[in-house]
């Protein structure tokens, strides 16, 4: 007698087909009508044009804390909830971002909460401190995580020394990689060549997945031996609005802890600590 091996095998994952419109199918990713409602609101003026320097994420998070920003001049805001804090220093002629200190931004939300913001600031060109994962970096030559350098990525051909590029096949899904696109697909559809560079800090950390919900949360900050030196702090800032030829007076210092304040050009949240309407000194 023949037996077919194959008999009670599950189908191979490309191969489900079904005739019935309503029997359930795990490939589906749901209906065009439960896709979520993307409000965003920013708040404070600012002059269009200026470059921009975006600190994402528990990185820009440290940053901002030894950057001397002054104080917080507006505010973003994803359905109602605080996913950016933007500063205008007096020593430099950037606007400074602090994104998603406070909390992650989704995948579905990511899009339109970058192309708002270029929207309405118009940057002349933007540079962004953001973290790659030294656990998950393909390179041909692994470093362990003390001695893995400051990476970057460039729509200019540039050589960011002492820097090392961040090279393919390693990608990056954040939204410093939609503020990445965004901004090549508008240097494409202009005249004018606008630059955009990512530098990234090494994390010893893999990286966070995106929610699937907004949700307000403190995002950790690296502390011990996760913190970054200050040596490094230092030439990342100096590059980071060096970059954009935004160069700006004094020197990145780490204060033990940031002050707080209230935005109080908002009444209608309470914003009362730090990424939530705060300032940095």
């Amino acid at each position: 007698m023949e037996i077919d091996p194959l008999a009670d095998a599950l189908p191979p994952r490309y191969a489900i087909e079904s005739d019935d419109e309503d029997e359930y199918n795990p490939l589906t990713t749901g209906r065009a009508d439960q896709v979520p409602i993307i409000n965003i609101e920013i708040e404070g003026q600012f002059t269009t044009g200026c470059p921009l320097v975006i600190a994402s994420g528990p990185a820009g998070d440290f940053w901002a804390n030894g950057a001397n920003l002054g104080e917080q001049q507006g505010a973003i805001f994803v359905n109602n909830i605080q996913a950016g804090l933007l500063f205008k220093p007096s020593s430099t002629r950037a606007v400074v971002l602090v994104s998603e200190a406070t909390t992650a931004l989704p995948l579905w939300s990511m899009n339109k909460y970058v192309n708002d913001i270029l929207n309405r600031l118009q940057p002349s060109a933007i540079s962004i401190l953001d973290v790659y994962s030294v656990q998950n970096y393909i390179s041909s030559e692994p470093l362990p995580v003390y001695e893995a350098p400051v990476r970057y990525l460039s729509l200019r051909n540039i050589y960011l020394d002492p820097f090392q590029s961040f090279a393919p096949p390693n990608i990056l899904q954040s939204t410093s990689a939609a503020f990445m696109s965004a901004m090549n697909i508008r240097t494409l559809s202009s005249s004018h060549q606008s630059n955009a560079v990512i530098l990234l800090l090494p994390s010893p950390e893999i990286p966070r997945t995106a929610p699937s919900k907004l949700s307000s949360s403190k995002l950790s900050r690296p502390s011990g031996d996760q913190a970054w030196s200050v040596e490094m702090m230092v030439e990342v800032d100096k590059k980071l609005f060096g970059v954009v030829d935004a160069k700006r007076s004094g020197t990145w210092a780490l204060r033990s802890t940031p002050a707080g304040s209230t935005f109080g050009s908002s009444k209608k949240r309470n914003l009362a600590e730090v990424g939530e309407g705060s300032m940095y000194i």
